[in-house]
Parts: structure tokens; sequence; C-alpha cells
């Protein structure tokens, strides 16, 4: 199936939103990243990702750069939609969080 890919706005100034990416086959989540995004002036800025790329679901957490910080995968081996619930309940919960630590980091 072809992947699903959308946006959906976490603040009301259009300025903050997750971006979700996921494939399925035979109706299961196969591939996912789910991420929050920021605005820098006119430049779109990754602050924390969800996703199951190298093999396992983790969370990474970046910098101004766009370099990963941290890397932490998620315990009890979710499966890739649990996983990607897990993400977006956390990113909904907790943007404000990371963007602090995003903008307070002039990585």
């Amino acid at each position: 199936m072809p992947p699903v890919d959308f946006l959906a706005p976490l603040d009301d100034e259009g300025l903050e939103w997750i971006r979700c990416r996921f494939t399925t086959e035979r109706g299961q989540v196969t591939i996912f990243t789910i991420q929050y995004e920021t605005t820098v002036g006119e430049q779109t800025m990754p602050v924390a990702r969800y996703d199951n790329a190298h093999g396992f679901p983790h969370r990474d957490l970046l910098d101004r750069r766009g370099r990963i910080i941290a890397k932490s995968p998620l315990a009890g081996a979710p499966t890739p939609k649990e996983a990607l619930h897990i993400g977006e309940r956390d990113i909904v919960e907790n943007w404000q969080r990371y963007r602090q630590r995003f903008f307070g980091d002039q990585g």
C-alpha cells in the first residue's frame, strides 16, 4: 500500500506541527515516522522524531543543526503501530518541553 503522509497542527499560529508518515501491509503498520517540527525563520526543523529505522522503534532528539543528540529505544518491544501511537501521544503531550530544549540548545 502507498504511504500515508499528513501534517497535524500543534499550535494556533501554524508554526508547530506533527508530521506523520507510515506504510501498511495487510492492514498492519510496517514502517513509520512521526515527528514534531517547528519553524525557525523560513525553515522547517525537526525537533523530536519517533521511527523504526535501523530495525527497532526509537525516539531521536535533534539539535538546531539537524544532528541527532539522543537516541532512545522504546521499551517493551512495541509493534510499529503501538510505537507510532506512543510517539504521537508523547509529542502531543510534551511538544512545548521539546521546543524549550530545542531553542535553549544553541548547538
